[in-house]
């Protein structure tokens, strides 16, 4: 779906040129189609968990009339079991109840939305246009100079998209880590500690590994300082982490023999690596103004 990647890419730059327009158009009919599975998958899923309520309260029933049933019998089982109704709801309960609890128990709910998932998988994004999506992010990061918190806040400019969670924030902060982007690890992984403590108890983010690559982009960065600390914060989460404790033990070494090593470096920025790419970025965002008579002549495209 490279067409996908087109359009996040273009996007990203805010404008585009006469003749992208029609590459434009093809990628957004793709991503509206995305909307539209999305919607039709989204149903189908509601009505999965709609059957499993229904289930768990058939469970939920059963377990209350047991439950009430054991109550009554009290201590002396033989006076409960000689009245012949207690005597007939025991073996009713076995007959009728617990001899078809392994149909619901075992009741699959999922044939209908997992076979539409599989049909439909042609057209999920693909590993490319899940890479493209994050590189048009770190394009109009850098391009507009932007922190991660005004991204993931889904406030840009005139429109508003739907805020980032912790976790998206931290798979953003993965693929620069995977990419050896050491310092925009860092920003992101950050802003996913930033969001998961806007969530609390909500979020689903991992804080072990999000300190373990904070860790380590910080020593790729040369700051051993901030390195072993967020050493010893994965630590308190995951005490018996071994690569950590090796790390603990190294930095202590290091501390001892060389002291001057263990202070705060300058934070280092992302830089484009490309001088034409940054005058290129800095006439994107206009750092230096352009008279207002001059914006018809000029189209800021992602090339």
């Amino acid at each position: 779906m490279a067409a996908t990647v087109l359009l996040l890419l273009l996007t990203a730059a805010m404008s585009w040129a006469p003749a992208a327009r029609g590459e434009m158009f093809t990628a957004l009919v793709h991503m509206e189609g995305l909307l539209e599975l999305e919607k039709e998958l989204l149903s189908g899923l509601n009505e999965y968990i709609a059957a499993e309520k229904r289930r768990l309260q058939v469970l939920e029933a059963f377990s209350s009339r047991v439950q009430k049933a054991t109550e009554a019998a009290g201590d002396d089982l033989s006076a409960h079991l000689f009245d012949p109704v207690n005597a007939f709801q025991l073996v009713n309960r076995y007959t009728n109840g617990w001899m078809k609890l392994h149909d619901t128990i075992y009741q699959d709910n999922s044939g209908e939305l997992m076979s539409n998932i599989s049909m439909q998988q042609y057209r999920f994004p693909s590993s490319d246009d899940y890479s493209g999506a994050i590189t048009a992010l770190w394009r109009l990061q850098d391009t507009y100079k932007l922190e991660p918190s005004t991204i993931a806040s889904g406030k840009l400019g005139s429109t508003t998209s739907v805020p980032m969670s912790a976790d998206d924030c931290y798979l953003i902060g993965r693929e620069a880590y995977n990419n050896d982007q050491w310092a925009r690890t860092r920003s992101w992984m950050l802003e996913a500690l930033r969001k998961f403590d806007e969530e609390g108890a909500g979020s689903d983010l991992d804080l072990g590994e999000v300190y373990d690559h904070l860790a380590f982009s910080e020593f790729k960065l040369g700051n051993m300082k901030r390195s072993a600390m967020y050493t010893r914060d994965l630590l308190q989460y995951i005490p018996d982490h071994k690569r950590a404790l090796s790390n603990m033990a190294t930095f202590e070494q290091l501390r001892d023999e060389n002291p001057e090593i263990f202070v705060d470096a300058e934070p280092q920025n992302v830089p484009s690596g490309d001088p034409l790419m940054e005058k290129y970025e800095a006439l994107c965002r206009e750092a230096k103004p352009i008279p207002s008579e001059d914006h018809h002549k000029l189209t800021c495209f992602y090339y």
